[in-house]
């Protein structure tokens, strides 16, 4: 009951959290972090400014706080300098799910407890037994008497027993079991060769256990130790005992020995093998078994089967796996930073031809760039146009001028960020247009968009090329599938 009511107070106080966050602005706090995040959790943001309101307090003692890194990381995503509504919104969410975690926890932790407290307070008259063949139960319970309060008691249940015909029923279907079992690989039971197979357990609760009437010819584990047979072969008898608590049944199985067809180094190994297990059973409570020294008459010396190789091979593993850990992720993002080059450069022509319309239609360059940066982000925006890294850099570029860079300068950086040789010459036109003037930048412009769309046109022709390659193998493995296909039923006929 303390639990419940420690959970509880616990959850009112996530509440008290929750109407705080509301009081003191829940509808500024929504709008600020339902970007980017799914609608449902925008009820719960007031919580989430409330937590991440008292966490920017605590870490205000703290120059260096993670809050510098987490700004730095949304720079670099949104590509943007001023990201304070992001680390706002990005924030709220993270204390909200929080919030919400730790309410659901509470709420399943109150209900466990009240479940358990309910079946505390309910009388039972009757214990489940366990069923036959398993092991005991133990039940804790609360004794309640005329005494005060309630006493702690424990009951250890034993499991239910077979009735006698049950257990009759048992071992026939034990005892069938075992017979089939029994001759492995021999062909039959009057025609044994190799080991026998013998039944190790039955039923839970039954035991088997197997005595064979002639030791010098079947060892305890059904292996065949004798040396010469007679053509005829030797009849002998095995002894199935099955038993379960103080009741035990017999049953009789005859079999055949003949001689055996194996080589002499198989009725060698079968020798030695029951060598070594009459050794293993001579002194069952030593420590240490003895190996026989001697066979035959001829000394007899014994050495491992070989080295463990376990531990090379897993270290082996673990250096290949940390090998193509590193290469896949080093590959994973050059990858990633080829798809943006292949990007821009794709982008590049496009870009280059919608500045020279505007340029040659009466724009400034600067005014050119911005009406260009512009319309892409009101498509990106009302979702008609996707992220495009060349324009995100633009666009950049031309906050940067609003907000009071130069514009030579804007150009410069946007050169150097995008890091590739077509954006580093167009870069260079308009540094020289702007520092040297001129009425030539147009023509200039268009034949650079000429080898712009020229050079696009090669890299696609490449990129069909490489396509083509990689086809090849597919095809290869449809070509040998087809010929399976013909040749497997062809040689089948004849």
């Amino acid at each position: 009951m303390l639990a419940i009511a420690g959970m509880g107070a616990g959850l009112a106080a996530l509440m008290v959290i929750y109407l705080t966050g509301l009081i003191k602005g829940g509808a500024a706090s929504r709008s600020t972090a339902e970007n980017r995040n799914a609608k449902c959790l925008r009820f719960f943001y007031p919580a989430g400014a409330v937590v991440w309101n008292w966490y920017e307090r605590l870490l205000k003692r703290r120059q260096n706080g993670p809050q510098r890194e987490i700004r730095q990381r949304l720079r670099r995503l949104f590509v943007r300098d001023d990201v304070e509504e992001d680390y706002k919104g990005f924030q709220i969410r993270r204390f909200t799910c929080a919030w919400l975690l730790a309410v659901a926890g509470l709420i399943v932790g109150i209900g466990a407890e009240t479940v358990q407290l309910c079946r505390s307070g309910r009388e039972i008259t009757d214990l489940e037994r366990p069923g036959a063949g398993s092991g005991s139960r133990i039940y804790q319970l609360e004794a309640e008497g005329g005494w005060e309060g309630r006493m702690a008691a424990e009951l250890s249940v034993n499991p239910q027993e077979y009735t006698k015909q049950q257990l009759e029923q048992l071992f026939e279907e034990t005892y069938t079991r075992a017979l089939e079992q029994l001759p492995g690989e021999n062909q039959s039971l009057d025609q044994v060769e190799g080991q026998l197979d013998f039944l190790e357990s039955g039923p839970p609760g039954i035991r088997c256990r197997w005595t064979p009437e002639r030791w010098e010819y079947i060892d305890h584990s059904g292996v065949i130790v004798a040396e010469d047979i007679p053509e005829e072969g030797i009849i002998t008898y095995v002894t199935l005992e099955l038993s379960y608590g103080t009741e035990q049944t017999e049953y009789q199985i005859p079999c055949r020995i003949v001689r055996s067809s194996l080589s002499e180094e198989d009725l060698l190994k079968g020798e030695l093998a029951a060598a070594l297990k009459e050794k293993e059973t001579e002194d069952p409570y030593g420590k240490k078994i003895s190996l026989p020294g001697t066979y035959d008459g001829m000394p007899l010396s014994f050495y491992p089967a070989g080295k463990n190789r376990n531990g090379l091979l897993i270290a082996g593993m673990g250096l290949l796996i940390a090998v193509l850990y590193c290469c896949g992720h080093t590959q994973k993002l050059k990858e990633r930073e080829e798809e943006r080059n292949r990007q821009m450069t794709a982008d590049y022509p496009e870009i280059l031809s919608k500045l020279t319309v505007l340029i040659g239609a009466g724009f400034t360059v600067r005014g050119a760039w911005e009406k260009i940066a512009l319309n892409y982000s009101k498509q990106v925006e009302t979702g008609m146009g996707k992220r495009r890294y060349a324009y995100e850099e633009m666009l950049y570029a031309c906050r940067g001028m609003q907000g009071g860079q130069p514009e030579l300068q804007a150009y410069k950086s946007f050169g150097k960020r995008c890091g590739l040789q077509p954006y580093r010459k167009l870069t260079m036109l308009l540094e020289q247009n702007l520092k040297k003037g001129g009425r030539d930048l147009t023509v200039r412009l268009r034949t650079e968009t000429d080898e712009a769309f020229s050079a696009r046109l090669h890299q696609a022709k490449r990129e069909g090329e490489k396509a083509g390659t990689k086809l090849m193998i597919p095809m290869f493995l449809m070509f040998i599938l087809v010929l399976i296909l013909i040749m497997v039923p062809a040689a089948m006929a004849l």
